[in-house]
């Protein structure tokens, strides 16, 4: 049976805070040279797949990635505001590391309880209800082949809703940057259903140190 919809679920090139390891967020970052390079070797690497559409996070490391990877489609572009990474409040621009050694019972239970929100920012439910309207026009969409670049948390959202999962059980999917996922969406005279081909594809990056 023929897929209604072939999906690339994309993760923003790096970043200089992705490189230093410190929380993003909502900061409006561009990607670093080692960024443009991923994104250069990801164009590369879907130059002869079907591209229809590409759909974005406002961000502008979401909307530099997509730029770069249909250099080789010109397909059109479309911004997706609620598409935009968690909000992480108080902890957005500090080390990681440190955020957890300094809040570590907190970030345990943010991390085992989807509704748990970061002070001042979002719980990953939240992402989960808001990604949703996203997620509604991109499956209205009469494109069939489809590209979606986001962010670490709120493809996760994504995903969620396109299998059905509960926000626990997304929250378990991880994407490096630059990688890609491919999802399938199938139609049958029932319900809509979406498979996942592949996760986290990260094959055209192995040149780069």
């Amino acid at each position: 049976m023929k897929a209604e919809k072939t999906i690339f679920l994309v993760r923003h090139g790096t970043t200089a805070y992705n490189e230093a390891d410190l929380l993003q967020g909502q900061i409006d970052n561009p990607l670093n040279d080692r960024g443009v390079e991923e994104c250069r070797l990801l164009c590369q690497e879907l130059k002869d797949k079907p591209i229809d559409i590409v759909f974005h996070s406002p961000l502008q490391r979401a909307r530099q990635t997509a730029e770069i990877l249909n250099e080789t489609h010109l397909a059109k572009y479309v911004c997706i505001d609620c598409f935009k990474e968690i909000d992480l409040g108080e902890w957005e621009g500090h080390e990681f590391a440190r955020v957890i050694k300094e809040n570590r019972d907190f970030y345990q239970q943010w991390q085992a309880d989807p509704s748990v929100a970061i002070p001042g920012g979002e719980s990953f439910l939240q992402v989960f209800q808001r990604v949703k309207p996203g997620v509604d026009v991109i499956m209205a969409s009469p494109h069939r082949n489809i590209v979606i670049v986001g962010h670490a948390t709120v493809n996760r959202g994504i995903l969620a809703h396109l299998l059905n999962l509960t926000p626990a059980a997304a929250r378990l999917f991880r994407m490096r940057n630059a990688s890609y996922s491919k999802l399938l969406v199938y139609q049958n005279p029932r319900n809509r259903y979406t498979v996942v081909e592949s996760w986290n594809n990260a094959f055209h990056l192995k040149g780069l140190k």
